[in-house]
């Protein structure tokens, strides 16, 4: 499993190498359980506005990879109203097995400076091997040092 864990590790870090040429948020989404069942940890997150988001999250008995294609559906520059879809892969100690999901995500962001802070809901259906149920809704937090000019 140690390998699977650097494999994601690895990939996240070329998601961020990609992502360098174009504004870029990296840092941190808390997330929130709306149901019992629903993955709450912390992730590392790299969004690149209105194009992706790669999450490397981790809670005491499970990790988890996301990726999701964004698209901007209002504004854009230093305030965003997104929306978005994809999928993660992770693993649960809980059951002993590598789980996978499809996600959608809805979210919005204000940027002051450097720094963007952003709210998002983000359900998910388990496709295989789900530690606790089918679907699972959450709400996150998410705190983004920005990088790279903006497109005016």
């Amino acid at each position: 499993m140690k390998k699977l864990r650097y494999l994601v590790a690895t990939a996240m870090l070329i998601a961020m190498l990609a992502t360098a040429s174009a504004q870029t948020g990296i840092g941190a989404r808390g997330m929130f359980g709306v149901d019992g069942g629903a993955y709450g940890g912390l992730e590392l997150s790299i969004q690149r506005f209105g194009r992706s988001e790669f999450d490397l999250g981790w809670s005491n008995d499970s990790w988890k990879f996301t990726g999701l294609k964004l698209f901007n559906l209002i504004g854009g520059g230093n305030f965003g109203f997104y929306g978005g879809f994809g999928a993660g892969i992770g693993y649960s100690k809980l059951i002993d097995e590598v789980f996978g999901t499809f996600a959608a995500d809805l979210g919005t962001y204000i940027r002051v400076g450097p720094l963007q802070v952003g709210l998002d809901w983000r359900p998910e259906w388990n496709v295989f091997n789900a530690p606790n149920a089918d679907v699972t809704f959450s709400v996150a937090l998410s705190t983004r040092l920005v990088f790279g000019k903006s497109k005016k």
